[in-house]
């Protein structure tokens, strides 16, 4: 297993997808025909690459067994939620376009303060669903993948 291998493919998968996290969320409100091209957008556009890279990066780099694969994509996935937490909720919502992220109608409520941001939003995705729902489902999928690779590559 190779760390620095594995943080640079985790900064390069998170910095892919803070790019075009940040795009959409700065992006006018979609309509109906968007909202569904959005959702095509995050399966295939969005989370089909980073697994195919990672479970590629991995499979490259050596490593071998689904645990030790599953491992790598943790540590990557990982590592793309907490630089979410930091440049998507901290930086871009609650520091550099807080007004884009605001209802109209709703301005000076308090839920858009940073501290009822975070406890009511932010940390129970970052903290918890990602940590114990999206990363061990997307590790599984790329340690898959990864496998797939070794056998037919």
């Amino acid at each position: 297993m190779n760390p620095v291998r594995i943080i640079l493919d985790g900064l390069a998968m998170a910095a892919y997808f803070n790019l075009f996290a940040a795009a959409a969320a700065l992006y006018e409100p979609p309509t109906k025909a968007e909202n569904r091209i959005y959702r095509l957008w995050i399966c295939f556009g969005e989370l089909l690459p980073r697994l195919i890279y990672g479970a590629t990066s991995a499979a490259e780099g050596g490593m071998t067994g689904f645990w030790q694969l599953a491992l790598a994509g943790y540590i990557q996935w990982m590592m793309v939620n907490f630089c979410g937490l930091i440049f998507l909720d901290l930086w871009l919502i609650q520091k550099k376009a807080k007004s884009r992220f605001v209802i109209p109608g709703t301005e000076g409520h308090p839920g858009y303060e940073l501290k009822a941001w975070m406890k009511s939003y932010a940390l129970p995705e970052h903290l918890l669903q990602w940590p114990f729902l999206i990363c061990p489902v997307l590790a599984a999928a790329q340690a898959g993948l990864g496998l797939l690779m070794q056998m037919f590559i």
